[in-house]
């Protein structure tokens, strides 16, 4: 039998109700959804359906109209039909359970009562606070030059910046932060596990001769996660892309896609693989034209592989996939074409190998 609570505090409610019910509507801090009961006539504009934590910490999800809710179990089981073992048996599959209790306990990386790094994160509480008062700061006047670098500059909608709560960094001087964040002006780009803050990056926008553009907190404020998340206002394909950082996630979940920015200087590094080997979806992987990024793509394609997970990699032809969104006028319908171009190459060097 499974171990019941080891494996719901293993499982992203937020994430299993995007792949059940669709992408979320509304920011990531207060994600909705459509209720699954087909009972309930949905009319309003707001769809009725959210996702709160217990006081024992777990996560439930409730829809405010006909009063269903419960656990990721009873998602599945409104979602798929079937009985609990049946929702046992794909969560399992989902996460990589064993069907012995006692065989199995959730990553490292993942708690029982507060989300994946947040309890190795010594300050969770401000670096919360933190990145939701920058998130807010973007949109205010003085956080102008910022917002108008990332959209303008940058080409990334404000739709999707709000939806992954991006946020402005004014400064040391009128920004509070956790001790361990960078001191500096930027773009704050968190990550986010189970609806919590469990890192965040500062993007310095126009940063001096030789200094970096990415500024990372201490590690024993934050571990890093290796890979961050970046979200679409609305999914419309099942691929999931896997590119360096996350202004080039963004512009990945720009033209619809989920995607994952990899933050690790070392792209190809073996708990990148553990990561994306855990997704379910297909992968894509879409690193930088360069050689360096040719040479880390093709290193994390053989440990993908190794794990049973073989990719597509893209072909971005010169510069990173942000400077070919900016080249676009029809940046959706670009990187379609790219991505169906890929696979086909990919399924027919398939096809020749098995021959």
């Amino acid at each position: 039998m499974y171990d019941r609570e080891a494996l719901l505090a293993a499982v992203d409610l937020v994430d299993l109700a995007d792949d059940l019910l669709g992408t979320h509507v509304g920011p990531l801090r207060s994600p909705k959804w459509h209720c699954p009961n087909p009972q309930h006539a949905q009319t309003g504009r707001t769809p009725p359906l959210s996702i709160f934590h217990s006081h024992h910490g777990e996560q439930r999800w409730r829809c405010h109209g006909c009063g269903d809710g419960g656990t990721a179990i009873d998602l599945v089981v409104a979602c798929k039909g079937g009985n609990v073992r049946d929702a046992l048996d794909f969560l399992a599959g989902r996460v990589g359970h064993h069907d012995r209790a006692g065989d199995w306990s959730p990553p490292a990386h993942q708690a029982m009562k507060r989300s994946p790094v947040a309890r190795a994160c010594r300050d969770p509480e401000g670096l919360q606070r933190y990145v939701d008062e920058c998130a807010e700061r973007l949109w205010k006047p003085e956080g102008r030059a910022i917002r108008r670098w990332l959209t303008n500059v940058r080409g990334i909608p404000a739709d999707v910046l709000d939806a992954n709560r991006i946020g402005a960094d004014l400064g040391p001087r009128r920004q509070e932060r956790p001790d361990g964040m960078p001191r500096a002006l930027g773009a704050v780009l968190p990550t986010t596990a189970q609806g919590e803050v469990t890192y965040a990056q500062i993007r310095v926008p126009h940063p001096d001769p030789g200094r970096p553009r990415y500024l990372n907190p201490t590690s024993d404020l934050a571990p890093n996660p290796r890979v961050t998340r970046m979200r679409p206002v609305e999914c419309r394909r099942p691929e999931v892309i896997v590119a360096e950082g996350a202004i080039d996630a963004l512009s990945a979940a720009t033209a619809g896609y989920r995607a994952v920015g990899v933050l690790s200087a070392a792209y190809g590094d073996e708990a990148v693989a553990a990561a994306l080997a855990r997704l379910r979806q297909p992968l894509v992987l879409a690193f930088d034209a360069d050689d360096a990024g040719q040479a880390a793509s093709a290193r994390l394609t053989a440990m993908l592989e190794a794990r049973g997970r073989t990719p597509v990699r893209l072909d971005i032809r010169r510069g990173d996939i942000n400077d070919a969104m900016r080249r676009s006028d029809d940046w959706p319908a670009r990187l379609d074409q790219a991505v169906e171009q890929a696979s086909s190459v990919h399924r027919s060097v398939g096809a020749a190998l098995e021959r």
